[in-house]
């Protein structure tokens, strides 16, 4: 937890079995996580989105334990379906410590739930002590859900007594059961002398009918003259709740509005309810860093991040977020990045892209297909892969019938259901000469 990656370091609990106890080195080889202090860093960083199976081998998972006090930078990607079901707080991160920090990370669909009694239930942090940070972060669907009496669940966090900045959650947070004395949040659960700064939250809230229940479309439960909530908001049609603050004790003024979706999503820039939202987040108060992008009238704000490392997060995106305006990040060019084989004389191929119904389900993107075998005068049995997110596959693999192209001038055209931000061709020769004879990048901001 103090970030060199030595699984010997105290409170490392069981990650030190996934490590097998070997000693701490410089070594990178040693293929130990993090990087040693003599580097100069501590920490880690994600390096690509993770999925999550719904059932089977790492379907289900258990929180970081112990004081985490490094930073973890999510560097703009996402964690799809974490599934966490534990007896006590459930999440991703156990506990924030002073000087730990979580930024540029998201959680997709999560769902977690715990049954402890007095337990801080979460999707990402369970308790952030003062000192520890959350920002730039989000939870996009999912659920959390407590069954234990006196538990604090929050959508993002379950206890806040530190800082959370320029975040937000739509997962939804729920009681099963009735238990008594539960702080349920949009947001968080319970605030002990935190701080939420421009910071919103718009899922359903669900106390149940237990007694002496706090719930809040934002914050569950305000506790303390430090508790603090500014420029934050909670939509209160989706949380089906009266109030963003459950309840205010121990001397809170914490105070958070509470509006309709429309008023939440018709701002489309740093004005109005937004106007200080364009926070300074890395310290330096020469910039703000603008880490929302407001998209149209009828979207919520959604966060924006620097994923190519250019130092501009102009119309960037976290990975799993539609970006609103055009063009969004280049993230894959095919002819500049392979122009050995995208441009390659002795074979020609052409691919046309109509993509409908746009960030719906199940949204159907045409592929016309047209080449030419050039001056190859053998026929060729051509193969269709489809880009996943992380790999090509095959359509075959998938399932997905394509026609036998062997012909020269032949067309033919596919009609795949995938997501469009992810519909990228290539387009190989068969009969095991594994040769690549084109990429077609058609999602919408590319065709």
């Amino acid at each position: 937890m103090d970030g060199d990656g030595d699984p010997a370091a105290a409170d490392a609990n069981a990650y030190s079995t996934v490590f097998g106890g070997r000693a701490h080195t410089a070594d990178a080889m040693t293929g130990l996580m993090g990087c040693p202090a003599a580097d100069g860093c501590t920490g880690y960083e994600l390096t690509a989105d993770l999925t999550f199976p719904d059932t089977g081998a790492f379907s289900s998972w258990a929180p970081i334990a112990g004081a985490f006090t490094v930073a973890f930078d999510g560097k703009g990607h996402s964690i799809s379906r974490l599934n966490i079901a534990s007896a006590t707080g459930g999440g991703l991160f156990a506990n924030l410590g002073s000087g730990g920090v979580i930024r540029n990370l998201g959680l997709l669909n999560p769902v977690v739930a715990g049954a402890g009694a007095n337990e801080n239930i979460r999707a990402l942090v369970g308790f952030i002590q003062a000192g520890g940070q959350v920002d730039t972060s989000f939870v996009a669907g999912g659920r959390v859900t407590a069954s234990g009496a006196d538990a604090r669940a929050g959508g993002l966090v379950g206890l806040n007594g530190g800082r959370i900045r320029a975040s937000y959650s739509t997962a939804a947070v729920t009681a099963a059961g009735n238990p008594a004395g539960l702080r349920l949040g949009g947001l968080v659960g319970h605030g002990l002398g935190g701080q939420i700064i421009a910071s919103y939250a718009a899922g359903p809230v669900t106390p149940g009918a237990g007694t002496g229940v706090h719930a809040g479309g934002l914050v569950g439960r305000s506790d303390g003259a430090a508790d603090t909530a500014t420029d934050s908001y909670c939509d209160l049609e989706a949380a089906g709740l009266s109030g963003c603050l459950g309840a205010r004790v121990g001397g809170s003024t914490a105070a958070a509005a509470g509006y309709d979706a429309s008023d939440l999503q018709s701002p489309t820039g740093y004005a109005a309810i937004y106007a200080n939202w364009n926070l300074d987040l890395d310290g330096d108060p020469a910039t703000d860093d603008d880490p929302w992008d407001f998209g149209t009238a009828q979207n919520y704000p959604l966060l924006k991040i620097d994923q190519d490392g250019d130092g501009s997060a102009a119309c960037e995106e976290f990975s799993g977020q539609p970006c609103y305006r055009e063009p969004c990040p280049p993230a894959y060019h095919p002819a500049h990045d392979h122009p050995e084989i995208y441009r390659n004389g002795r074979y020609a191929m052409s691919v046309s892209c109509a993509v409908r119904n746009r960030w719906q389900g199940g949204a159907l993107t045409t592929a016309a297909l047209t080449f030419d075998l050039g001056h190859y005068t053998r026929p060729l049995t051509l193969v269709l892969s489809l880009w996943d997110g992380d790999v090509f596959r095959t359509l075959q693999s998938q399932g997905i019938a394509m026609p036998e192209l062997r012909r020269e001038g032949q067309t033919a055209t596919v009609e795949i259901a995938t997501d469009p931000a992810q519909t990228r061709f290539r387009l190989d020769s068969g009969y095991g000469l594994n040769l690549v004879l084109g990429y077609a990048d058609c999602r919408t901001d590319d065709p």
